[in-house]
């Protein structure tokens, strides 16, 4: 088979502009002098050169191979399958297979269409800092490669199941632990980086909290050694987000945290506020973190046996007043640089099966979202918010109340034995105000969750729930809201236009 190059045979000499206007050309180089005369800028004399098939009668099958489109996309599947033979390979420069787990990921896991934003929102900007880590590190390949083949499988995309997820992890917690033994200052944010990829995955994997708890001591205990050494580098400075978030629901969740937790929770935090990455989502995280500390001394009060002096009866809540009133002015601080409405009422378009023996639904609206960034702020605040007021409540009730699980009736017929006065404040005047605020956030979160779980929010539109249905939960079974706890069951078997069923996310113990 023979190729030439296009005008070889015939070699055409004019430049360009001679050609155009059809004028004879002088030849001269670099540029033609009738250009020149003509107030032309002349463009010289190169071509492109076009090579075409000149065996006989084949003209037409080059002209089809030329207008073939590019291959099309890869299947899930095949692309799992080359992140797997990837991973196996001699270790070296592991960046091409990072960013090719990120590629997965983007389709699965992170929401559509905003993913060219996603290096613009701390929400989601830890995932494409990790997967940009050049060193070597076989815990963080198998955690990406974890992470892609739990959210195929949860979002039954391909052939991977939850079976081939649970033997890929449980590989990962392997090379964890012999990375973690020979741990070098060197690998730092590696081994980081691998902890806040592996702790994501759990959340969509495991039924209990015990290894994500493990995780977030072993961040504490890195946090505490990188202390010792210089300031943390760019990279790490950007993967903050996901460390701090993991630290803090870890101590929520447990109502009492390690000192150090929250030390290292205030280190990250000025870490991130020289950088670009401190945004309204790490104000939050800031006043949040206040909260487990308070949460464990108000147990501690419930626990005891001792009775309260008058005057104790008067500042017994003004602690849990003061922070909730930070939560509030940061909240509204919030809403004037949104400058516009941050959600809105809608009819609700999915059917939970709690509701199937009810003549209506259980809540028959639910709450739109301007971005998905607002809506993990905004649930975020509900559920933190939540439990402070139902630590109060518990509280009122241990020194002032006799029954240990009440509705908002009860409680204004035992806040009447307190004396008047005594939780007097603009927002909270009784704590049957503090009851029926409870209630209205439970219910705004349990509005929020079709929402989340809109398949275009991908995964981690459900992910970002994880921590508020705990809560609701905990909310329910305390005052024995048998109708909400089967709602709130049954949330993975919900069905409607785009939305994302049969995700099951971790629970956390009580």
């Amino acid at each position: 088979m023979l190729h030439s190059k296009l005008g070889e045979g015939r070699k055409i000499r004019a430049c360009h502009d001679c050609r155009r206007r059809k004028v004879k050309c002088d030849y001269r180089k670099p540029t033609c002098f009738r250009c020149e005369k003509a107030g032309i800028l002349c463009k010289g004399y190169t071509r492109d050169a076009v090579f075409l098939n000149r065996t006989a009668g084949n003209l037409t099958t080059a002209l089809k191979r030329t207008s073939l489109k590019s291959p099309p996309p890869r299947s899930i599947d095949e692309d799992l399958q080359a992140l797997k033979e990837q991973v196996l390979q001699p270790v070296g420069q592991r960046t091409q297979f990072r960013l090719q787990a990120l590629e997965i990921l983007k389709k699965l896991y992170l929401p559509q269409p905003s993913i060219a934003n996603i290096r613009e929102s701390s929400l989601y900007s830890w995932l494409p800092t990790v997967c940009e880590l050049e060193g070597e590190s076989n815990a963080l390949d198998h955690s990406l490669l974890t992470f892609c083949v739990v959210q195929a499988a949860v979002t039954q995309t391909g052939g991977a199941c939850v079976n081939e997820a649970l033997q890929v992890y449980n590989t990962t917690l392997q090379k964890m632990l012999v990375e973690i033994e020979d741990f070098g200052a060197e690998r730092s944010d590696e081994i980081l980086a691998a902890i806040s990829v592996l702790s994501t995955s759990e959340l969509f994997l495991c039924p209990t909290d015990h290894t994500w708890r493990a995780h977030a001591q072993g961040v504490s205990e890195i946090l505490r050694i990188k202390s010792c050494m210089n300031s943390p580098s760019p990279l790490c400075q950007r993967f903050c987000a996901r460390l701090r978030v993991l630290l803090l629901i870890e101590a929520l969740t447990k109502r009492q945290t390690r000192v150090m937790t929250i030390y290292y929770c205030h280190q990250l935090s000025k870490v991130m506020s020289t950088s670009s990455e401190h945004d309204s989502f790490h104000d939050l995280i800031d006043v949040a973190c206040e909260v487990p500390v308070h949460l464990e001394e108000l147990d501690r009060l419930t626990s005891s046996r001792n009775t309260l002096a008058d005057d104790e009866k008067e500042i017994i809540f003004k602690p849990s007043l003061a922070l909730l009133d930070r939560l509030h002015d940061r909240h509204q601080r919030y809403r004037a640089q949104i400058g516009r409405p941050l959600y809105w009422v809608m009819p609700s378009g999915v059917d939970n099966p709690a509701d199937d023996s009810y003549q209506s639904k259980l809540f028959p609206f639910a709450l739109q979202f301007d971005t998905l960034e607002t809506a993990s702020q905004v649930v975020l605040w509900w559920a933190i918010t939540l439990q402070v007021l139902c630590s109060m409540i518990d509280l009122h009730q241990h020194f002032f109340g006799s029954a240990t699980t009440s509705p908002a009736s009860d409680l204004s017929i035992s806040e009447n034995s307190t004396g008047p006065g005594l939780l007097l404040n603009s927002r909270f005047p009784t704590i049957s105000s503090v009851k029926e605020e409870a209630d209205k956030l439970a219910r705004c979160i349990c509005q929020s969750i079709e929402y989340c779980h809109k398949i275009e929010n991908g995964t981690i539109g459900p992910q970002m729930t994880c921590y508020a249905q705990w809560v609701l939960e905990s909310y329910f079974r305390r005052f024995n809201y048998e109708r909400e706890i089967a709602w709130c069951l049954n949330i993975k078997n919900m069905r409607g236009p785009g939305f994302r069923h049969g995700i099951e996310l971790m629970g956390f113990q009580d």
